[in-house]
Protein backbone atom coordinates (compact mmCIF):
# COMPACT_ATOMS: atom_id res chain seq x y z
CA UNK A 1 0.00 0.00 0.00
CA UNK A 2 2.92 2.58 0.94
CA UNK A 3 4.91 1.43 -2.31
CA UNK A 4 1.33 2.64 -4.66
CA UNK A 5 0.83 6.01 -2.91
CA UNK A 6 4.41 6.87 -3.26
CA UNK A 7 4.23 5.83 -6.93
CA UNK A 8 0.88 7.86 -7.09
CA UNK A 9 2.42 11.07 -5.51
CA UNK A 10 5.41 11.03 -7.90
CA UNK A 11 2.60 10.55 -10.93
CA UNK A 12 0.91 13.56 -9.52
CA UNK A 13 4.10 15.69 -8.82
CA UNK A 14 4.88 15.32 -13.19
CA UNK A 15 1.15 16.42 -14.06
CA UNK A 16 2.31 20.13 -14.64
CA UNK A 17 5.60 18.54 -16.60
CA UNK A 18 2.78 16.65 -19.17
CA UNK A 19 0.40 19.97 -19.49
CA UNK A 20 3.50 21.74 -20.10
CA UNK A 21 4.57 19.22 -22.95
CA UNK A 22 1.45 18.68 -24.56
CA UNK A 23 -0.07 21.86 -24.58
CA UNK A 24 -0.83 23.30 -27.89
CA UNK A 25 1.69 26.50 -28.74
CA UNK A 26 -0.56 29.43 -29.67
CA UNK A 27 1.59 31.67 -32.39
CA UNK A 28 -0.20 29.53 -35.09
CA UNK A 29 -3.21 31.42 -34.50
CA UNK A 30 -1.45 34.86 -34.31
CA UNK A 31 -0.08 34.38 -37.90
CA UNK A 32 -2.92 33.44 -38.89
CA UNK A 33 -4.88 37.16 -37.41
CA UNK A 34 -2.17 38.75 -39.17
CA UNK A 35 -2.71 37.53 -42.78
CA UNK A 36 -6.31 38.21 -41.89
CA UNK A 37 -5.35 41.69 -41.25
CA UNK A 38 -3.23 41.97 -44.31
CA UNK A 39 -6.00 40.79 -46.51
CA UNK A 40 -8.08 43.13 -45.25
CA UNK A 41 -5.70 46.04 -46.32
CA UNK A 42 -5.56 44.77 -49.73
CA UNK A 43 -9.77 44.90 -50.65
CA UNK A 44 -9.57 48.48 -48.69
CA UNK A 45 -6.44 49.83 -50.87
CA UNK A 46 -8.31 48.46 -54.01
CA UNK A 47 -11.72 50.10 -52.63
CA UNK A 48 -9.42 53.62 -51.97
CA UNK A 49 -8.33 52.93 -55.83
CA UNK A 50 -11.55 52.44 -57.50
CA UNK A 51 -13.11 55.76 -55.74
CA UNK A 52 -10.02 57.74 -56.70
CA UNK A 53 -8.92 58.66 -53.20
CA UNK A 54 -5.08 57.35 -53.87
CA UNK A 55 -3.16 57.77 -57.68
CA UNK A 56 -2.38 54.20 -59.32
CA UNK A 57 1.26 54.57 -58.58
CA UNK A 58 0.79 55.01 -54.92
CA UNK A 59 -1.62 51.55 -55.09
CA UNK A 60 0.83 49.74 -56.91
CA UNK A 61 3.59 50.55 -54.16
CA UNK A 62 1.03 50.38 -51.12
CA UNK A 63 0.15 46.51 -53.03
CA UNK A 64 3.39 45.47 -53.39
CA UNK A 65 4.56 46.14 -49.60
CA UNK A 66 1.41 44.42 -48.25
CA UNK A 67 2.29 41.54 -50.67
CA UNK A 68 5.83 40.91 -49.62
CA UNK A 69 4.42 41.11 -45.58
CA UNK A 70 2.17 38.80 -46.42
CA UNK A 71 4.90 36.27 -48.28
CA UNK A 72 7.00 36.84 -45.29
CA UNK A 73 3.77 35.78 -43.04
CA UNK A 74 2.95 32.89 -45.66
CA UNK A 75 7.00 31.15 -44.13
CA UNK A 76 6.77 31.90 -41.03
CA UNK A 77 3.19 30.15 -40.81
CA UNK A 78 5.06 26.88 -42.57
CA UNK A 79 7.94 27.38 -40.02
CA UNK A 80 5.90 27.60 -36.84
CA UNK A 81 3.89 24.26 -38.30
CA UNK A 82 6.98 22.41 -38.60
CA UNK A 83 7.99 23.63 -34.57
CA UNK A 84 4.56 23.01 -33.60
CA UNK A 85 4.95 18.80 -34.89
CA UNK A 86 8.63 18.47 -33.74
CA UNK A 87 8.39 18.92 -30.03
CA UNK A 88 4.83 16.51 -30.36
CA UNK A 89 7.26 13.82 -31.84
CA UNK A 90 9.54 13.94 -28.41
CA UNK A 91 6.50 14.27 -26.58
CA UNK A 92 7.08 10.14 -25.67
CA UNK A 93 11.00 9.97 -25.07
CA UNK A 94 10.93 13.22 -22.71
CA UNK A 95 8.05 11.34 -20.73
CA UNK A 96 9.85 8.30 -20.29
CA UNK A 97 12.38 10.26 -18.91
CA UNK A 98 10.18 12.32 -16.58
CA UNK A 99 8.77 8.90 -15.18
CA UNK A 100 12.54 7.94 -14.49
CA UNK A 101 12.92 10.40 -12.21
CA UNK A 102 10.84 8.44 -9.12
CA UNK A 103 11.58 5.56 -10.56
CA UNK A 104 15.72 6.52 -9.66
CA UNK A 105 14.68 8.28 -6.53
CA UNK A 106 13.49 4.98 -5.60
CA UNK A 107 15.90 2.57 -6.50
CA UNK A 108 18.34 5.07 -4.85
CA UNK A 109 16.43 4.57 -1.79
CA UNK A 110 16.19 0.63 -1.90
CA UNK A 111 19.72 0.53 -2.27
CA UNK A 112 20.72 3.14 0.55
CA UNK A 113 17.78 2.55 2.62
CA UNK A 114 16.19 -0.22 4.97
CA UNK A 115 12.64 0.15 4.50
CA UNK A 116 11.76 -3.36 5.38
CA UNK A 117 13.41 -2.59 8.76
CA UNK A 118 11.05 -1.73 11.69
CA UNK A 119 10.93 1.07 13.89
CA UNK A 120 12.93 0.45 17.35
CA UNK A 121 10.45 0.03 20.27
CA UNK A 122 10.48 2.69 23.00
CA UNK A 123 11.16 0.44 25.99
CA UNK A 124 14.47 -1.30 24.59
CA UNK A 125 15.67 2.36 24.00
CA UNK A 126 14.62 3.45 27.07
CA UNK A 127 16.53 0.43 28.99
CA UNK A 128 19.51 0.98 27.01
CA UNK A 129 19.71 4.79 27.84
CA UNK A 130 19.21 3.87 31.46
CA UNK A 131 22.00 1.30 31.04
CA UNK A 132 24.19 4.07 30.15
CA UNK A 133 23.55 6.35 32.25
CA UNK A 134 24.45 3.91 35.27
CA UNK A 135 27.81 3.17 33.63
CA UNK A 136 28.34 6.91 33.05
CA UNK A 137 27.43 8.10 36.66
CA UNK A 138 30.58 6.65 38.52
CA UNK A 139 33.08 8.58 36.40
CA UNK A 140 30.67 11.59 36.65
CA UNK A 141 31.11 11.44 40.44
CA UNK A 142 34.96 11.26 39.80
CA UNK A 143 35.07 14.12 37.69
CA UNK A 144 32.51 16.07 40.89
CA UNK A 145 34.99 14.75 43.21
CA UNK A 146 38.31 16.33 41.23
CA UNK A 147 36.82 19.86 40.78
CA UNK A 148 35.47 20.32 43.96
CA UNK A 149 39.25 20.01 45.28
CA UNK A 150 40.80 22.04 42.71
CA UNK A 151 41.50 25.48 43.78
CA UNK A 152 38.71 27.75 42.98
CA UNK A 153 41.56 30.22 40.55
CA UNK A 154 41.98 27.05 38.28
CA UNK A 155 41.41 27.48 35.06
CA UNK A 156 40.67 23.77 34.61
CA UNK A 157 37.95 24.32 36.90
CA UNK A 158 36.16 26.33 34.15
CA UNK A 159 37.11 23.52 31.33
CA UNK A 160 35.77 21.02 34.29
CA UNK A 161 32.44 22.15 35.29
CA UNK A 162 31.51 23.23 31.65
CA UNK A 163 32.33 19.28 30.43
CA UNK A 164 30.40 18.07 33.36
CA UNK A 165 27.33 20.38 32.62
CA UNK A 166 27.79 18.83 28.42
CA UNK A 167 27.49 15.21 30.17
CA UNK A 168 24.56 16.06 32.30
CA UNK A 169 22.50 17.97 29.41
CA UNK A 170 22.87 14.97 27.05
CA UNK A 171 21.58 12.62 29.76
CA UNK A 172 18.50 14.89 30.14
CA UNK A 173 19.46 16.56 33.53
CA UNK A 174 19.04 20.16 32.88
CA UNK A 175 19.13 21.17 36.48
CA UNK A 176 22.27 19.81 37.21
CA UNK A 177 23.73 20.95 33.70
CA UNK A 178 22.59 24.36 34.65
CA UNK A 179 24.27 23.95 38.43
CA UNK A 180 27.26 22.75 36.90
CA UNK A 181 27.29 25.61 34.01
CA UNK A 182 26.69 27.79 37.19
CA UNK A 183 29.87 27.23 38.87
CA UNK A 184 31.76 27.43 35.91
CA UNK A 185 29.77 31.46 35.42
CA UNK A 186 30.71 32.26 39.03
CA UNK A 187 34.71 31.79 38.32
CA UNK A 188 34.42 33.85 34.65
CA UNK A 189 31.52 35.21 33.59
CA UNK A 190 30.13 34.41 29.67
CA UNK A 191 27.38 36.71 28.11
CA UNK A 192 26.83 33.47 26.02
CA UNK A 193 27.21 30.86 28.66
CA UNK A 194 24.40 32.77 30.75
CA UNK A 195 22.15 32.83 28.09
CA UNK A 196 21.82 28.80 27.93
CA UNK A 197 22.02 28.22 31.24
CA UNK A 198 19.13 30.90 31.64
CA UNK A 199 17.12 28.69 28.74
CA UNK A 200 17.94 25.28 30.68
CA UNK A 201 16.27 26.69 33.34
CA UNK A 202 13.75 27.78 31.97
CA UNK A 203 13.00 24.57 30.35
CA UNK A 204 13.31 22.45 33.17
CA UNK A 205 11.05 23.98 34.99
CA UNK A 206 8.51 24.72 32.63
CA UNK A 207 8.30 28.77 33.44
CA UNK A 208 10.51 31.55 33.53
CA UNK A 209 12.27 32.65 37.43
CA UNK A 210 13.36 35.63 38.34
CA UNK A 211 17.33 34.12 38.74
CA UNK A 212 16.82 32.99 34.63
CA UNK A 213 15.68 36.51 33.70
CA UNK A 214 18.56 38.33 35.74
CA UNK A 215 20.56 36.15 33.50
CA UNK A 216 19.04 37.05 30.54
CA UNK A 217 19.24 40.63 31.25
CA UNK A 218 23.20 40.46 32.68
CA UNK A 219 23.93 38.81 29.72
CA UNK A 220 22.66 41.34 27.49
CA UNK A 221 23.77 44.02 28.95
CA UNK A 222 27.21 42.87 28.23
CA UNK A 223 26.87 40.84 24.86
CA UNK A 224 26.76 42.01 21.54
CA UNK A 225 24.02 43.74 19.44
CA UNK A 226 24.29 40.60 17.03
CA UNK A 227 23.96 37.68 19.30
CA UNK A 228 21.51 35.05 18.01
CA UNK A 229 20.05 34.48 21.48
CA UNK A 230 19.36 38.30 21.71
CA UNK A 231 15.55 38.24 20.58
CA UNK A 232 14.96 34.83 22.84
CA UNK A 233 16.34 36.33 25.62
CA UNK A 234 13.92 39.93 25.05
CA UNK A 235 10.91 37.32 24.73
CA UNK A 236 12.24 35.48 28.15
CA UNK A 237 11.73 39.12 29.80
CA UNK A 238 8.78 40.22 28.49
CA UNK A 239 6.85 36.94 29.05
CA UNK A 240 7.97 36.97 32.88
CA UNK A 241 7.30 41.22 33.19
CA UNK A 242 3.74 39.75 31.51
CA UNK A 243 3.10 37.09 34.26
CA UNK A 244 4.39 39.79 37.04
CA UNK A 245 1.98 42.23 36.59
Amino acid sequence: MLWTVIILFSLLCLVPCWIALCKTPATISTQQSALRVYQSQLKELTNDLKNEFILESEYKQAQLEIQRRLLKTDSSVASSAIQSITPKSSVIVTGLGLCCIPLAAMGLYLINASPSLPAAPLAPRLAEQQEMNQKVAPYIEQLKVKLYNLSITDPKRIEGYLLLGKVEASRGNLSAAAQAWKEALNQQFDPNLAAQIAEIQTQAEGKISKDSVNLFRKALETAPKNVPWRELAEQRIAEYERSHH
